[in-house]
């Protein structure tokens, strides 16, 4: 069975006039499963954040956990009670938990319903209500197909146009046609969410009345990416090292010259390097001077440089979030970051073969190329990439 996955991206629009967003969303993954928790505290403003930023976090942690929603709702009822004045919930939230991308669990808190767009059509979710210590929850298990797309919504987007385009705020109706009418584009959820929230500016006339915070979901193949970097620390692993990159799924990556010559020395094939000239690569990305060529090789999608290029991909990941954030440019740090952005899932193949024209780190007293092993795998799971790394 194909293994599917969900892709996910948020954005949140601020109160106009304040600094910090009453919205927070938290996202937990696993190689098994995945969960997203959007909170809308009470208000606006410093106070909304700190309690949407804790009912998200107690949310996520206990459901991680494996607790009940009845446990969740007592832990949440006795660390922030209801408004007495506005008799209001201090803080609402909706969380997500989809396992092994098809099997989902939803459940809401005084929230916007998710949207669920099926074959360019809404679908109504059989959700059950029930009330736990005196707050009626709604909660629904349903089975998700690949192509479906999902989204997230607090008030703010419910409430965006009001007085003005729409009478009575855009809506949930409205909403969820815009969601499906944009959804026949099959665009990836990073543009959805940025669509979204363009419109729901628009309608706010750039002046946002209320929080407001989107989190698009699309249901997709899994795609996955295995890397190869460094010849193993003994040559007799050198055989085991190349099958474990040749049997690995998806984008196949080589970083390194020596692992590269190991590799092609290992399957008998030619490694040709794919020289451009200084000036023209200088031309093209002035702030990357220098930027080491790339090599084909048969049956390997890219091959490039180890120190340099690993340096210039962490620094291209600090600023990227997606691939929608790096540059246009075709030069090696590039196309490896473009991949694992695009990826879900990363297994990382470490040689540890101490090279003695390698640097070490000063403070850290460890090769270079281990730093920065470090560094990739902690900015793409910051980005909610299923990680493995294995030594040789």
């Amino acid at each position: 069975m194909k293994r599917l996955f969900v892709e996910a991206a948020w954005k949140a629009l601020q109160k106009h006039g304040e600094e910090l967003c009453g919205d927070t969303v938290k996202v937990a993954a696993t190689p098994h499963a995945f969960l997203v928790v959007l909170s809308d505290g009470l208000g606006s403003g410093v106070k909304a954040n700190i309690l949407s930023t804790l009912t998200a976090q107690i949310v996520a942690t206990m459901v991680e956990q494996g607790a009940s929603m009845d446990e969740v709702m007592e832990t949440l009822a006795a660390t922030l009670p209801e408004c007495q004045v506005r008799k209001l919930a201090y803080a609402t939230f909706a969380a997500l938990r989809v396992e092994r991308g098809r099997d989902a669990y939803l459940v809401e808190y005084d929230c916007p319903p998710l949207i669920l767009i099926r074959d360019g059509q809404v679908v109504e979710l059989p959700a059950e209500e029930r009330e736990i210590y005196g707050r009626r929850i709604r909660e629904a298990r349903f089975q998700l197909k690949e192509g479906d797309y999902m989204v997230l919504v607090s008030d703010g987007y419910i409430h965006a146009g009001v007085g003005g385009l729409y009478r009575l705020g855009w809506g949930w109706k409205n909403l969820a046609t815009a969601v499906k009418r944009w959804a026949a584009t099959g665009g990836d959820a990073h543009s959805l969410v940025e669509a979204l929230a363009r419109t729901c500016l628009k309608l706010y006339e750039g002046k946002p009345g209320d929080d407001a915070t989107a989190v698009a979901m699309r249901v997709r193949p899994a795609v996955f990416a295995t890397v190869l970097t460094g010849p193993p620390r003994e040559r007799t692993d050198d055989p085991k090292a190349v099958a474990m990159l040749m049997r690995g799924q998806g984008y196949k990556i080589i970083c390194g010259g020596t692992t590269a010559q190991m590799v092609a020395r290992e399957l008998g094939e030619e490694l040709e390097v794919e020289w451009v000239p200084p000036s023209k690569r200088d031309k093209q990305t002035p702030q990357r001077k220098g930027s080491p060529p790339t090599a084909k090789l048969k049956g390997i999608d890219l091959v490039t440089e180890g120190i340099i290029t690993l340096s210039q991909t962490v620094a291209l990941l600090e600023n990227a979030q997606s691939v929608h954030d790096l540059p246009a440019d075709s030069e090696a740090a590039t196309r490896l970051a473009r991949m694992l952005l695009s990826a879900d899932f990363i297994h990382l193949i470490v040689g540890t073969a101490l090279n003695p024209n390698q640097i070490a780190d000063l403070v850290r007293g460890e090769p270079m190329r281990m730093v920065y092993v470090k560094e990739l795998v902690r900015l793409l799971e910051e980005r909610g990439k299923r990680v493995t790394v294995h030594y040789l």
